[in-house]
């Protein structure tokens, strides 16, 4: 939504420009000192707003006030985007002669944004890091009227130094406000004697808050709330070794059938509840997995307190940031026991949008490492919502057939379990699970994962002792699991890393207008209702059709209008005018389309490579953007025939998709920094490449229709939005390797648009 919002507010400011010939007598610089006032006033202005704005879009069809909060939230959220999107259109169309030096550092300027992020986000916050744009374009007001508006750069001083103030209280002078179905996020903000830690980093905002109620195993719990409650996670209070009493954790049913636990793997240890369980029982070896480093610094460092000798100085325990996929891939060792509990959060499923890093965890080739990780006797512990558990069985059949090449069907390798469901849950529990032994249960060992459940008041859903009678056991001793997929009601095909979408329960196809209709009929149990509902197929479909509407009547609409005015006026200068090449917008859009579906698709698949999402937004990102800002800068010097740059574009694309697998196992056991410059010099030549198209495009419109400029600037936008949302529904459907060779293709297609342009050009250059 915000990338969509942001897009779309950069294609309306680039229409509203073309279209508005009063704004165009205005003085450049004082004209762009305004534009920048109101750009920093907007930011903060809208950021306040928002947050006094109840706006819960899960529930649009139970409570109708929000349809009225919809439109004011996306246009507060645009508001300042088409003042930024205005400065840039007014930029490239008054200094057409030096486009291709503008969109170097326009470009070049987004890429250390990436660094600026990482480095403000931690510091002050998501809330002071709006303080901090907000005075940067006071900055910017400064920079265009100092040489000729004083009075106008004072009155930006003093706005960026009272913006600036804020950051003394940011949290109670700026509050971010919640949605009301993130219970955990608005109890500890009405409660803030029980915050006993907050922090952000790049991807999330953690509070800790101290529960009150004694719990019942002995080991008192901090709760850690992610990102205001869209996940959680325990951290239990460990006073001293040995450990007096079992925790009430049901990862303790992975140690149930072992007599003695060499090593274990955790793959995101999040507040140490499973660490503490393999140490209960007696694992000599932890190594344990998490991607969010705040909470290994809170349980190692900052709560050491609290944790005691549970990760602090614990020889036993080798605690990692780091993407569990990516570790376990770079491992040599076997493991006795690998848990995966609830490592995929409700936040990806649940805010509609498909998770960058977390989705890997569980596809195909995933669960392939997994396996093969274990031990002779290892036992594979995955815990998930009961939602899941089909798609859980049918990856892990798919791996155990392929990797045993049919000789292990999985029959008596599975054990399906589930915790009932409580009043909260509404009928499907958010916590179930299957337990994987590489070799097969023994009825000995399927009695001692029994008696475990019971104690924990979990179920044993399916056995391969008691092989209980349902759905699980249709799934689990089925011979054809390929059959049991294709006719399944839901989505049970296993995510591979290609479609690593493991959430996705629903898929297009099974899309209903009832589906959509419970997907925005939600009430405070949003959270835990969404995991099975269409939440991202509704989400992309609602931005797709926002998108092309918004489009015809902000682009096609008032383009039509004005070329009516045009063919009625009676200025014999206005009529002589050559109408604008349609041709031309057609060619913008490709570049906006194909550009936005390739950083899409570079951004998720290099993901398998870096691992954690702050090397993957460093690298990818700014990698691509400077490439293309310097490609930019060399656009008119480098080629004598612009199709090269086209067909290099289309070439390497294609290369990239279809290689990605190749490279990045070829890659995977290097040390991060060699991974990060290989990362780079796979990335900066089709970034720098695509940086050359926009300007070449520019460039070639005449200086009569320079008026245009801003209109192709404002279609670019539009097409990047929809580029953002089909890349990630065709990626869903079809695969991201799709989506790479239909960018390639799309540059191909601009080529072909202004071909004649390119033509004619070089004929004008050889007379």
């Amino acid at each position: 939504m915000v990338i969509s919002v942001a897009l779309l507010g950069f294609g309306v400011s680039g229409v509203f420009l073309s279209l508005n010939e009063k704004i165009k007598k205005i003085n450049t610089d004082k004209l762009l000192t305004w534009l920048s006032i109101l750009y920093g006033i907007s930011i903060f202005a809208s950021f306040v707003i928002i947050n006094q704005i109840p706006f819960d879009p899960f529930s649009l069809l139970t409570d109708k006030i929000q349809f009225l909060y919809l439109p004011i939230y996306y246009l507060l959220i645009t508001i300042p985007f088409f003042f930024s999107g205005l400065i840039i259109s007014v930029l490239l169309s008054y200094f057409k002669n030096e486009i291709s030096k503008l969109y170097f550092f326009d470009l070049v300027g987004a890429g250390a944004a990436c660094f600026a992020f990482v480095f403000f986000i931690p510091i002050f916050g998501g809330n002071g890091t709006i303080v901090i744009i907000s005075a940067l374009a006071f900055v910017n007001a400064i920079i265009f009227s100092f040489k000729e508006f004083k009075t106008l750069a004072y009155i930006s001083g003093i706005l960026a130094i009272i913006v600036l103030s804020f950051l003394m209280n940011v949290n109670g002078s700026l509050p971010i406000n919640s949605s009301p179905n993130k219970i955990y996020g608005n109890y500890i903000k009405a409660r803030p004697e029980l915050n006993m830690f907050s922090a952000w980093n790049i991807f999330s905002k953690i509070d800790v808050m101290k529960e009150e109620e004694p719990q019942e195993d002995g080991y008192d719990i901090a709760l850690a709330i992610i990102d205001d409650g869209n996940a959680t996670t325990n951290i239990p209070n460990v006073k001293k070794f040995p450990l007096e009493s079992k925790p009430a954790d049901a990862s303790n049913l992975a140690f149930a059938p072992k007599d003695s636990v060499n090593n274990v793997f955790i793959i995101g240890s999040a507040g140490g509840g499973e660490i503490l369980s393999s140490l209960y029982n007696n694992a000599k070896s932890v190594t344990a997995v998490e991607i969010n480093g705040i909470l290994n610094d809170l349980i190692s460092q900052k709560m050491a307190y609290w944790t005691g000798p549970l990760v602090k100085n614990n020889p036993k325990v080798n605690l990692i940031t780091d993407d569990a996929r990516n570790v376990i891939t770079n491992s040599r060792e076997k493991y006795d026991v690998i848990i995966s509990a609830h490592t995929i959060s409700a936040s990806a499923v649940s805010s509609g949008a498909m998770s960058m890093v977390e989705n890997y965890i569980l596809t195909k080739e995933a669960v392939d490492e997994y396996i093969n990780h274990l031990s002779n006797s290892g036992v594979l512990y995955v815990s998930r919502p009961e939602t899941q558990m089909p798609k859980l069985i049918t990856t892990l059949k798919k791996s155990v057939t392929d990797i045993t090449e049919g000789k292990d069907n999985g029959k008596n390798d599975i054990i399906v379990f589930r915790r009932p469901p409580n009043d909260f849950e509404t009928g499907k529990s958010f916590l179930a699970g299957v337990l994987f032994k590489k070799n097969g249960f023994t009825p000995d060992e399927v009695i001692k994962i029994k008696n475990e459940t019971a104690k924990l008041s979990l179920d044993i859903e399916y056995d391969p002792v008691s092989k209980q009678n349902g759905y699980y056991r249709e799934l689990v001793e089925s011979d054809n699991i390929d059959n049991e997929i294709n006719t399944a009601k839901l989505n049970i095909t296993p995510a591979t890393d290609d479609k690593p979408f493991f959430d996705k329960n629903i898929g297009f196809s099974n899309l209903t207008f009832d589906g959509i209709k419970e997907t925005f009929s939600q009430d405070d149990k949003a959270i835990l209702a969404l995991k099975d509902k269409p939440v991202a197929e509704t989400t992309l479909l609602a931005i797709l059709v926002q998108t092309i509407l918004v489009s015809f009547v902000l682009i096609l609409l008032p383009l039509r209008i004005f070329n009516k005015k045009k063919i009625n006026t009676k200025d014999k200068n206005i009529q002589q005018e050559k109408p604008f090449d349609r041709k031309f917008l057609i060619y913008f859009a490709c570049l906006g389309f194909g550009y936005i579906m390739l950083q899409i698709c570079m951004i998720q698949k290099f993901t398998l490579l870096l691992g954690q999402p702050v090397f993957t937004l460093l690298t990818v990102v700014s990698t691509m953007l400077v490439a293309s800002g310097i490609g930019s800068f060399y656009s008119k010097k480098l080629f004598t025939n612009k199709k090269t740059v086209f067909i290099v574009i289309a070439l390497y694309a294609v290369a990239l998709g279809l290689l990605n697998p190749i490279l990045f196992k070829a890659f995977a056991s290097y040390d991060l920094v060699i991974r990060i410059i290989i990362s780079v010099i796979l990335i900066f030549p089709l970034g720098f490449f695509m940086g050359m198209p926009f300007p070449t495009g520019l460039g070639l419109i005449n200086n009569e229709q320079k008026k245009f400029i801003p209109l192709a600037w404002g279609v670019n936008g539009f097409f990047s939005v929809i580029g953002t949302v089909c890349a990630m529904i065709l990626a869903m459907t079809i695969g991201f390797k799709f989506v790479f060779i239909l960018s390639g293709i799309i540059y191909l297609l601009a080529m072909v648009l202004i071909s004649k342009k390119f033509n004619k050009e070089q004929e004008l250059k050889t007379i």
